[in-house]
C-alpha cells in the first residue's frame, strides 16, 4: 500500500497520528502539505455512529469534552463539543463542581468570592499577580500549618473592594461591603 493510499484511508486521523503510519522520514509538515495540496486528502470528519452517540450520552454527566476525547480518541474535542450541542447534550463543566476548601479561611473566602464572580483561581492569580497563591499555594501553606500570605490576601481584598476586620477574639475576617 502506497503513502497516498494510507492518507486516503486514514483521512479522519490527525497529522500526528498519520505520521506514525507513514515512513519515519515523513515530517508533520510534509504530511500536512500533502493533505492540503491533494484533493480528497484533507481532514474529513467521519459521520457519527450510533455507538459513539451513546458513548457521548453516557459520559456527558461526568466528563467534559477533553475527557470524552480519551474515550473516543478519533474524535477531536471540537467535534465532541459540536456533536453534544447538536444532540442537545450538556457536557460536564468542572466549574460547576463544588470549590475545594484549602483549609485557610481567608483564602477560602476569597476563592469562593472569585468563583461567585465567575473568575477561575488561575484567572484570579493572573489578575492579581499572586503567582499561583489562590490556585495551589494557599492549600500547601495550610497543610504545612503556615500562616496566610498576607500580601496576596491584601491584593485580593483591594481587588474585591472589601476590607479585613478583626473580631473581638482576634480572628481576622473579610467584610465584603456589598453583602
Amino acid at each position: 500500500m502506497g503513502e497516498l493510499d494510507i492518507l486516503r484511508r486514514n483521512r479522519h486521523l490527525r497529522t500526528a497520528q498519520l505520521q506514525e503510519l507513514l515512513p519515519p522520514h515523513r515530517s508533520r509538515a510534509s504530511i500536512q502539505a500533502k493533505r492540503d495540496k491533494t484533493p480528497g486528502l484533507g481532514y474529513r470528519c467521519l459521520p457519527w455512529r450510533k455507538g459513539e452517540d451513546e458513548e457521548l450520552r453516557r459520559a456527558a454527566p461526568t466528563k467534559g469534552a477533553t475527557a470524552i476525547h480519551h474515550v473516543l480518541p478519533h474524535r477531536t474535542v471540537w467535534e465532541i463539543n459540536l456533536r453534544a450541542k447538536a444532540l442537545g447534550i450538556k457536557l460536564f463543566n468542572y466549574h460547576e463542581k463544588p470549590l475545594a476548601i484549602v483549609g485557610e479561611p481567608l483564602a477560602d473566602a476569597i476563592r469562593q468570592r472569585a468563583r461567585e464572580d465567575g473568575l477561575s483561581m488561575r484567572g484570579l492569580d493572573c489578575e492579581l499577580g499572586t503567582s499561583g497563591y489562590f490556585t495551589n499555594v494557599a492549600a500547601q501553606r495550610a497543610r504545612r500549618g503556615s500562616a496566610p500570605y498576607m500580601p496576596a490576601i491584601r491584593k485580593a481584598i483591594a481587588f474585591f473592594e472589601a476590607e479585613l476586620v478583626t473580631g473581638p477574639d482576634g480572628t481576622i475576617t473579610i467584610d465584603w461591603k456589598d453583602e
